[in-house]
Protein backbone atom coordinates (compact mmCIF):
# COMPACT_ATOMS: atom_id res chain seq x y z
CA UNK A 1 0.00 0.00 0.00
CA UNK A 2 1.81 3.15 0.48
CA UNK A 3 1.27 5.52 3.21
CA UNK A 4 4.64 6.19 4.21
CA UNK A 5 5.27 3.68 6.91
CA UNK A 6 8.57 2.38 8.21
CA UNK A 7 10.48 0.03 5.96
CA UNK A 8 9.63 -2.81 8.33
CA UNK A 9 5.88 -2.24 8.23
CA UNK A 10 3.91 -4.93 6.46
CA UNK A 11 0.24 -4.98 5.61
CA UNK A 12 -1.35 -8.43 5.75
CA UNK A 13 -4.82 -8.76 4.20
CA UNK A 14 -6.65 -11.84 5.47
CA UNK A 15 -9.22 -13.11 2.97
CA UNK A 16 -11.30 -16.20 2.28
CA UNK A 17 -13.76 -15.56 -0.53
CA UNK A 18 -17.01 -16.19 1.31
CA UNK A 19 -17.85 -16.73 4.97
CA UNK A 20 -17.35 -19.84 7.06
CA UNK A 21 -13.59 -20.25 6.70
CA UNK A 22 -12.71 -18.61 10.02
CA UNK A 23 -11.21 -15.50 8.43
CA UNK A 24 -11.92 -13.22 11.38
CA UNK A 25 -10.58 -15.75 13.88
CA UNK A 26 -7.38 -15.95 11.85
CA UNK A 27 -7.13 -12.16 11.57
CA UNK A 28 -7.64 -11.56 15.30
CA UNK A 29 -5.41 -14.34 16.58
CA UNK A 30 -2.66 -13.55 14.08
CA UNK A 31 -2.71 -9.87 15.08
CA UNK A 32 -2.64 -10.68 18.80
CA UNK A 33 0.15 -13.22 18.29
CA UNK A 34 2.19 -10.60 16.42
CA UNK A 35 1.59 -8.08 19.21
CA UNK A 36 2.41 -10.60 21.97
CA UNK A 37 5.68 -11.37 20.18
CA UNK A 38 6.65 -7.71 20.50
CA UNK A 39 5.70 -6.41 17.07
CA UNK A 40 3.84 -3.11 17.03
CA UNK A 41 0.60 -4.25 15.44
CA UNK A 42 -2.68 -2.71 14.32
CA UNK A 43 -5.77 -4.73 13.45
CA UNK A 44 -8.28 -3.01 11.17
CA UNK A 45 -11.71 -4.60 10.81
CA UNK A 46 -12.72 -3.69 7.27
CA UNK A 47 -15.76 -5.95 7.18
CA UNK A 48 -18.38 -3.22 7.04
CA UNK A 49 -21.38 -5.53 7.18
CA UNK A 50 -20.64 -8.28 9.71
CA UNK A 51 -17.77 -6.98 11.80
CA UNK A 52 -16.96 -9.50 14.54
CA UNK A 53 -13.32 -8.85 15.42
CA UNK A 54 -14.27 -6.71 18.40
CA UNK A 55 -16.34 -9.56 19.83
CA UNK A 56 -13.40 -11.95 19.67
CA UNK A 57 -11.21 -9.37 21.38
CA UNK A 58 -13.75 -8.62 24.08
CA UNK A 59 -13.68 -4.98 23.02
CA UNK A 60 -17.17 -3.53 22.61
CA UNK A 61 -17.14 -0.10 21.02
CA UNK A 62 -19.55 2.80 20.96
CA UNK A 63 -17.95 3.94 17.69
CA UNK A 64 -16.99 2.10 14.49
CA UNK A 65 -15.15 2.82 11.26
CA UNK A 66 -18.56 3.69 9.84
CA UNK A 67 -18.84 6.56 12.33
CA UNK A 68 -15.31 7.71 11.51
CA UNK A 69 -16.03 7.78 7.78
CA UNK A 70 -19.30 9.64 8.38
CA UNK A 71 -17.50 12.26 10.46
CA UNK A 72 -19.31 11.41 13.69
CA UNK A 73 -16.10 10.68 15.60
CA UNK A 74 -12.34 11.16 15.37
CA UNK A 75 -9.87 8.32 15.09
CA UNK A 76 -8.81 9.01 18.69
CA UNK A 77 -12.36 8.09 19.76
CA UNK A 78 -12.21 4.90 17.75
CA UNK A 79 -8.74 3.45 18.40
CA UNK A 80 -8.67 0.84 21.15
CA UNK A 81 -5.91 -1.13 22.85
CA UNK A 82 -6.23 -4.89 22.94
CA UNK A 83 -4.21 -7.87 24.15
CA UNK A 84 -0.45 -7.52 23.96
CA UNK A 85 -0.77 -3.80 23.24
CA UNK A 86 -2.57 -4.45 19.96
CA UNK A 87 -4.16 -1.35 18.39
CA UNK A 88 -7.65 -2.09 17.10
CA UNK A 89 -10.02 -0.21 14.80
CA UNK A 90 -13.51 -1.76 15.00
CA UNK A 91 -15.57 -2.33 11.89
CA UNK A 92 -19.26 -1.70 11.37
CA UNK A 93 -22.03 -4.24 11.89
CA UNK A 94 -25.63 -3.77 10.88
CA UNK A 95 -27.84 -3.04 7.94
CA UNK A 96 -27.28 -0.16 5.60
CA UNK A 97 -23.60 -0.85 4.96
CA UNK A 98 -21.95 -3.03 2.40
CA UNK A 99 -19.32 -5.55 3.39
CA UNK A 100 -16.45 -3.53 1.94
CA UNK A 101 -15.19 0.02 1.71
CA UNK A 102 -15.61 2.12 -1.40
CA UNK A 103 -12.58 3.77 -2.97
CA UNK A 104 -13.52 7.11 -1.41
CA UNK A 105 -14.02 5.49 2.01
CA UNK A 106 -10.64 3.76 1.78
CA UNK A 107 -9.08 7.11 1.03
CA UNK A 108 -10.70 8.76 4.06
CA UNK A 109 -9.66 5.88 6.30
CA UNK A 110 -6.06 6.05 5.14
CA UNK A 111 -5.99 9.82 5.66
CA UNK A 112 -7.14 9.25 9.24
CA UNK A 113 -4.53 6.54 9.82
CA UNK A 114 -1.60 8.37 8.26
CA UNK A 115 -0.45 10.14 11.47
CA UNK A 116 -0.22 6.73 13.18
CA UNK A 117 1.57 4.93 10.36
CA UNK A 118 5.10 5.04 11.70
CA UNK A 119 4.06 3.52 15.03
CA UNK A 120 3.44 0.07 13.57
CA UNK A 121 5.40 -2.82 12.12
CA UNK A 122 2.37 -4.89 11.13
CA UNK A 123 -1.09 -3.89 9.94
CA UNK A 124 -3.52 -6.82 9.75
CA UNK A 125 -6.67 -6.20 7.72
CA UNK A 126 -9.73 -8.36 8.28
CA UNK A 127 -11.28 -7.92 4.84
CA UNK A 128 -14.95 -8.09 3.92
CA UNK A 129 -16.39 -11.23 2.40
CA UNK A 130 -16.88 -11.78 -1.32
CA UNK A 131 -14.84 -11.00 -4.42
CA UNK A 132 -16.38 -7.69 -5.46
CA UNK A 133 -14.08 -5.04 -6.92
CA UNK A 134 -13.70 -3.07 -3.70
CA UNK A 135 -12.74 -6.11 -1.64
CA UNK A 136 -10.26 -7.26 -4.28
CA UNK A 137 -8.64 -3.82 -4.42
CA UNK A 138 -8.08 -3.87 -0.68
CA UNK A 139 -6.46 -7.30 -0.78
CA UNK A 140 -4.35 -6.49 -3.84
CA UNK A 141 -2.98 -3.40 -2.13
CA UNK A 142 -1.50 -5.44 0.72
CA UNK A 143 2.09 -6.57 1.03
CA UNK A 144 0.89 -10.07 1.88
CA UNK A 145 -2.48 -11.48 0.75
CA UNK A 146 -3.18 -14.32 3.20
CA UNK A 147 -5.83 -16.74 1.93
CA UNK A 148 -7.68 -18.81 4.53
CA UNK A 149 -8.49 -22.29 3.22
CA UNK A 150 -10.51 -24.99 5.00
CA UNK A 151 -11.23 -28.65 4.10
CA UNK A 152 -14.78 -27.73 3.04
CA UNK A 153 -15.28 -28.02 -0.75
CA UNK A 154 -16.99 -24.61 -0.84
CA UNK A 155 -13.93 -23.02 0.77
CA UNK A 156 -11.70 -24.61 -1.87
CA UNK A 157 -13.86 -23.21 -4.68
CA UNK A 158 -14.17 -19.76 -3.09
CA UNK A 159 -10.43 -19.50 -2.48
CA UNK A 160 -9.73 -20.51 -6.08
CA UNK A 161 -12.15 -17.85 -7.32
CA UNK A 162 -10.46 -15.20 -5.19
CA UNK A 163 -6.95 -16.06 -6.37
CA UNK A 164 -8.12 -16.05 -9.99
CA UNK A 165 -9.91 -12.71 -9.60
CA UNK A 166 -6.90 -11.06 -7.95
CA UNK A 167 -4.56 -12.43 -10.62
CA UNK A 168 -6.76 -11.33 -13.53
CA UNK A 169 -7.92 -7.96 -12.19
CA UNK A 170 -4.80 -6.83 -10.34
CA UNK A 171 -1.92 -9.03 -11.51
CA UNK A 172 -1.33 -10.21 -7.94
CA UNK A 173 1.49 -12.77 -8.35
CA UNK A 174 2.05 -14.21 -4.88
CA UNK A 175 -0.16 -15.49 -2.08
CA UNK A 176 0.30 -17.01 1.34
CA UNK A 177 -2.20 -19.76 2.13
CA UNK A 178 -3.04 -20.99 5.62
CA UNK A 179 -5.01 -24.21 6.10
CA UNK A 180 -7.56 -23.58 8.83
CA UNK A 181 -9.55 -26.13 10.86
CA UNK A 182 -7.63 -29.08 9.43
CA UNK A 183 -7.31 -32.28 11.47
CA UNK A 184 -3.56 -31.90 11.83
CA UNK A 185 -0.47 -30.51 10.09
CA UNK A 186 -0.22 -33.37 7.59
CA UNK A 187 -3.85 -32.92 6.56
CA UNK A 188 -3.37 -29.16 6.26
CA UNK A 189 -0.29 -29.55 4.10
CA UNK A 190 -2.08 -32.09 1.92
CA UNK A 191 -5.01 -29.67 1.50
CA UNK A 192 -2.61 -26.91 0.46
CA UNK A 193 -0.78 -29.18 -2.00
CA UNK A 194 -4.05 -30.12 -3.69
CA UNK A 195 -5.10 -26.47 -3.83
CA UNK A 196 -1.78 -25.37 -5.31
CA UNK A 197 -1.87 -28.16 -7.91
CA UNK A 198 -5.31 -27.07 -9.13
CA UNK A 199 -4.62 -23.33 -9.03
CA UNK A 200 -1.23 -23.37 -10.74
CA UNK A 201 -2.54 -25.63 -13.47
CA UNK A 202 -4.74 -22.78 -14.69
CA UNK A 203 -3.36 -19.57 -13.13
CA UNK A 204 0.20 -18.21 -13.26
CA UNK A 205 0.71 -17.40 -9.57
CA UNK A 206 2.98 -18.46 -6.72
CA UNK A 207 1.34 -19.98 -3.65
CA UNK A 208 3.27 -20.41 -0.42
CA UNK A 209 2.24 -22.65 2.45
CA UNK A 210 1.89 -20.50 5.57
CA UNK A 211 1.04 -23.38 7.90
CA UNK A 212 -1.94 -25.14 9.43
CA UNK A 213 -4.28 -24.03 12.20
CA UNK A 214 -5.67 -27.30 13.56
CA UNK A 215 -9.31 -27.90 14.45
CA UNK A 216 -9.28 -27.20 18.17
CA UNK A 217 -12.13 -27.13 20.67
CA UNK A 218 -10.35 -24.40 22.59
CA UNK A 219 -11.06 -22.01 19.71
CA UNK A 220 -14.80 -22.41 20.19
CA UNK A 221 -14.43 -22.11 23.95
CA UNK A 222 -12.54 -18.85 23.53
CA UNK A 223 -15.24 -17.49 21.21
CA UNK A 224 -17.89 -18.32 23.81
CA UNK A 225 -15.84 -16.33 26.32
CA UNK A 226 -15.61 -13.44 23.82
CA UNK A 227 -11.85 -13.73 23.74
CA UNK A 228 -9.25 -14.87 21.23
CA UNK A 229 -7.72 -18.30 21.75
CA UNK A 230 -4.10 -17.11 21.88
CA UNK A 231 -4.99 -14.98 24.88
CA UNK A 232 -7.39 -17.34 26.67
CA UNK A 233 -5.55 -20.61 26.04
CA UNK A 234 -1.94 -19.83 25.03
CA UNK A 235 -0.92 -23.47 25.28
CA UNK A 236 -3.70 -24.79 23.04
CA UNK A 237 -2.72 -26.41 19.72
CA UNK A 238 -4.38 -23.62 17.75
CA UNK A 239 -2.58 -20.96 19.81
CA UNK A 240 0.79 -22.55 19.12
CA UNK A 241 -0.09 -22.67 15.42
CA UNK A 242 -1.05 -18.99 15.41
CA UNK A 243 2.27 -18.15 17.08
CA UNK A 244 4.06 -20.04 14.30
CA UNK A 245 1.99 -18.21 11.67
CA UNK A 246 2.92 -14.88 13.28
CA UNK A 247 6.60 -15.76 13.14
CA UNK A 248 6.26 -16.52 9.43
CA UNK A 249 4.34 -13.33 8.68
CA UNK A 250 6.83 -11.21 10.65
CA UNK A 251 10.00 -12.50 9.09
CA UNK A 252 11.67 -10.32 6.44
CA UNK A 253 11.99 -11.42 2.87
CA UNK A 254 8.47 -12.65 2.12
CA UNK A 255 7.45 -12.02 -1.48
CA UNK A 256 5.73 -8.66 -1.94
CA UNK A 257 3.09 -7.72 -4.46
CA UNK A 258 3.68 -4.99 -7.05
CA UNK A 259 1.22 -2.87 -5.06
CA UNK A 260 3.12 -3.21 -1.79
CA UNK A 261 3.97 0.42 -1.37
CA UNK A 262 1.98 0.88 1.84
CA UNK A 263 -0.92 3.28 1.81
CA UNK A 264 -1.09 5.18 -1.43
CA UNK A 265 -1.95 1.94 -3.23
CA UNK A 266 -4.83 1.41 -0.83
CA UNK A 267 -5.87 5.04 -1.17
CA UNK A 268 -5.92 4.87 -4.94
CA UNK A 269 -7.13 1.31 -5.55
CA UNK A 270 -10.40 1.15 -7.48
Amino acid sequence: MSFPMTDRARMIAVASGKGGAGKTNVSVNLAVALARAGGRTMLVDCDMGLANAGILLGLPSAWTIGDLLAGRCAIEDLLQRGPGGLAFLPGHSGTGSGSTLSSAERGRLMDALRPYAEEFEHIVIDTGGGIDASSLALIAAADTPLIVLTPEPTSFIDAYAMVKALSVAHGTPCFEVVANMARHDVAGRDLFDKFRAVVTRFIDVDLAYAGTIPADGYVREAVLRKRCVVESFPGAPASRAFAALARRMARPGLPETPASRPMEALHGAH
